[in-house]
């Protein structure tokens, strides 16, 4: 049986066709009554989709893909298109039911929605924020963004990634559409997640010398508050994902900020802490602001003195030269991974003296993927692989640092196209990066590699690029 929100049918129970009509357009409360999408009614149209699924990391840590993909409730807003102006107004909200898996990364659902074949329609996707939709209360006839603006999300602590898990809110949008009887199914729904996620690796060769042993990382200046929705301006329809943070205006009952830390003990055995830290998008912030950033510090053993040292580390966007220029905007959907590179010296003694010190002996490389981003995942046998880049531009020499990915049983491997392209030494030694050490300058012109990453019969091409100084 499905639901239809507002006023789902009510043929049946009202024999005047006038009555109905006025009726539709005047109601602004919720009203729920059955239909049965098997039956053959006038005004109602059953629709079948088939949504993307953010693309993963697949690995299976705190939170593994399918927990992190779980759609527990999704809504569906149609929003009516004035044909001339082009404002979008909400007319009604349904349910969707029969959810099912269709491929690692789709899964399929449906919709009974009513028909209208003289307007175009934008149907909005909403998972698992259904008691948040059920607060908002969507009013007939409300303008698109502002309805939007108004639809938060909220978590003051911890995200729970236990057992009972809390499921991420998501959104997507359609195209322009008619509801009418040529709209039996849909299929193109790309779904985003409004959540961010933070992963920290101590690199291997931290590791096996015996120069720091990871224990804690601490997240300051969190956000407990996220739009479900991004603004029309900062998501890239064509691209399917976001350019810009959305950060809340309304609705607020606590401040958005929280600067005092969330503690996220680490195993020292395993040198990771992975699908664990979920927060909301945050702005960019200028230098002279430090205080601001959200940030991370992590604590851990340096075995030199044998003292717990905490480091202060940032989101941070550098110009070409390397020099710091500004803490980078933190964007949903997105998942942000700091490479622990290496410990050259003793930190600070506590987490907030580290937070407000920012002194460095941690050098760090920061892996950011847009999990949104398919051109970099070959899927073959159910197999898929997947790198956080495509392609990598340096000057100069220094270790460098390549996501990479795959729930392949027999793992992955990276070798040198070329093996006479000595210039650069593949590390891929760890499950989740690849290293590349480039210890020679650069001739004149520059030169190019290619790595091969492969898993099984999956093979992707990884071009570097060293440029001249």
């Amino acid at each position: 049986m499905i639901y239809a929100y507002k006023i789902s049918y009510l043929s049946r129970l009202v024999a005047s066709g006038i009555f109905l009509s006025a009726l539709l357009w005047s109601c602004t409360t919720t009203i729920d009554l059955p239909i049965d999408p098997l039956e053959e009614e006038d005004g109602l149209q059953s629709v079948t989709f088939t949504v993307r699924m953010p693309n993963a990391t697949p690995q299976s840590y705190a939170m593994n893909d399918a927990a992190e993909n779980d759609i527990q409730t999704i809504d569906v807003l149609a929003f009516r298109i004035d044909n001339i102006t082009g404002t979008e107004y909400f007319d009604y909200r349904a349910p969707g039911t029969d959810m099912t898996d269709v491929s690692m990364t789709e899964k399929q659902f449906k919709v009974t929605l009513f028909k209208n074949d003289t307007v175009y329609y934008r149907l909005v996707f909403l998972a698992n924020v259904r008691s948040e939709l059920d607060v908002l209360g969507p009013a007939k006839n409300a303008i698109k963004a502002p309805l939007l603006t108004r639809l938060l999300s909220h978590n003051p602590a911890e995200w729970n990634v236990a057992a009972d898990y809390r499921a991420f809110p998501m959104w997507g949008e359609s195209d322009r559409l008619r509801i009418d009887n040529n709209l039996g199914s849909l299929t193109g729904i790309t779904l985003l997640r409004s959540v961010v996620s933070i992963e920290v690796y101590a690199d291997d060769n931290v590791a096996v010398t015996d120069t720091f042993t990871l224990t804690d990382v601490y997240l300051y200046n969190r956000k407990v508050y996220g739009r479900v929705a991004p603004d029309g301006a900062n998501y890239d329809a064509t691209g399917k994902r976001v350019t810009a943070p959305t950060m809340p205006t309304v609705n607020m009952t606590t401040p958005l900020n929280v600067p005092g830390p969330l503690h996220y003990p680490v195993t020292p055995t395993d040198h990771k802490l992975v699908r664990t830290i979920y927060t909301y998008e945050a702005g960019k912030v200028y230098p002279g602001d430090d205080f601001s950033a959200t940030c991370l510090v992590v604590g851990g053993i340096y075995i030199p003195t044998g003292r717990k040292q905490y480091y202060r580390l940032d989101f941070m966007k550098k110009d070409v030269s390397g020099n710091f220029q500004e803490y980078s905007p933190l964007l949903r959907n997105h998942r942000y991974q700091f490479i622990i590179k290496r410990v050259s010296s003793d930190g600070h003694n506590s987490p907030d003296s580290a937070f407000h010190n920012k002194k460095g002996n941690m050098e760090v490389e920061i892996l950011a993927w847009n999990l949104a981003d398919l051109n970099n995942v070959i899927v073959k046998e159910m197999h898929q692989l997947s790198l956080s880049r495509g392609e990598l531009t340096v000057k100069g020499t220094g270790e460098f640092y390549v996501g990479v990915a795959t729930d392949h049983p027999d793992g992955w491997t990276a070798v040198r196209k070329n093996a006479a392209d000595t210039w650069c030494i593949v590390d891929g030694s760890s499950s989740d990066y690849m290293k590349i050490t480039i210890s020679s300058l650069a001739p004149s012109g520059g030169r190019t590699a290619i790595i091969n990453v492969k898993a099984g019969n999956m093979t992707k091409e990884f071009k570097l690029t060293q440029q001249s100084l």
